[in-house]
């Protein structure tokens, strides 16, 4: 009975199937896989004309007055 069991066991230990290379978790993929961001994604790559300009000054200082 024992035997039967490891025999049984023993037939579902299978290798499992080869990652393609372009898939990133196998070892053949191409170096640099992890490089980061493609271009467009990149800050400053892609310009927005239709939204408001990025104003650089500090909002104006609200004193709290009676304290």
């Amino acid at each position: 009975m024992r035997a039967l069991a490891l025999m049984l066991l023993a037939g579902c230990a299978i290798d499992a199937p080869a990652l393609a290379p372009a898939n990133p978790a196998s070892i053949s993929a191409p170096t640099g896989r992890l490089a980061g961001a493609p271009a467009t994604l990149r800050p400053g790559v892609v310009a927005y004309p239709g939204l408001p300009a990025i104003t650089n000054t500090a909002p104006p200082i609200h004193h709290h007055h009676g304290q």
